[in-house]
């Protein structure tokens, strides 16, 4: 109801969310890496907070768009932006689910072929993400482990989604942290994740994520591994459970978790 945009021409979009406890040097090379001729908008929540960002992004020519409304679109200014203290009341407002919300605002009134949504603080680009993404298909990324091979997945997976988790626990893990595709798929999963995550004990995006490429998405997404070198997930990497050349990094689109590197 809130949630305006200046016009676009470009057809593909980069889209991404970040808090105002937020920096800029915590956000500069997702931005400066990202330079690559589509458009990209950032959702700033609680701007007030750090007015510093939004005239950061002007100077970057990155849309942004400020959240004022809430699940029910009532008048909000202040998001909860920290998972630890996560409840079943405040997860309707956790930045991590709530962003989806404005995903599926921002694709239902902009017309794009294809959307790239990903993390901001942890995020580096080497190349153009759209030259290997399928224009009629979702696109996700594996951490190629499965559930079963790591706990915080795992107890993530079973408190959210209780007993039909099991269904999918020896699935590969899917990283809601960069997944895009076709413009109008982006649309709908958005609006099915952040329903399919409010509610919930623990942050629950990327659960939610995974139950939907693996059901009801599962013909309509393309899912990429290591060999893609499409995206790359370095916290499990780290975490000893996947083998890895780190000189490879360069030939990687995309780098998640850069940070975690020891």
């Amino acid at each position: 109801t809130k949630c305006i945009l200046r016009n676009v021409m470009s057809r593909d979009v980069l889209i991404g969310a970040i808090s105002g406890n937020y920096g800029v040097n915590d956000i500069q090379t997702w931005v400066e890496s990202s330079e690559f001729g589509f458009d990209r908008i950032l959702i700033i929540y609680n701007s007030q907070d750090n007015p510093e960002l939004y005239e950061y992004l002007k100077t970057k020519n990155i849309q942004t768009v400020l959240p004022t409304f809430d699940y029910w679109g009532n008048d909000k200014e202040w998001f909860e932006h920290h998972t630890g203290k996560i409840t079943l009341q405040n997860s309707y407002d956790l930045i991590h689910n709530n962003r989806f919300l404005y995903i599926n605002r921002i694709l239902s009134e902009q017309q794009f072929d294809r959307a790239l949504v990903t993390d901001v603080k942890d995020v580096r680009f080497n190349s153009n993400p759209f030259d290997n993404m399928d224009p009629d298909k979702l696109t996700a990324t594996t951490e190629v482990i499965k559930y079963t091979d790591d706990s915080w997945n795992l107890q993530h997976l079973l408190y959210n989604l209780g007993v039909i988790g099991h269904e999918i626990k020896n699935e590969e893990v899917l990283n809601v942290g960069v997944f895009g595709g076709n413009a109008d798929l982006v649309r709908d999963i958005s609006k099915d994740i952040y329903l399919l995550s409010v509610g919930k004990p623990k942050v629950a995006d990327q659960t939610s994520f995974n139950y939907l490429v693996r059901t009801h998405y599962k013909d309509k997404t393309k899912v990429l591994g290591l060999e893609d070198k499409f995206a790359v997930h370095l916290q499990v990497i780290v975490n000893g459970l996947v083998q890895f050349n780190y000189n490879s990094i360069p030939e990687f689109s995309i780098v998640h978790q850069y940070d975690r590197i020891k």
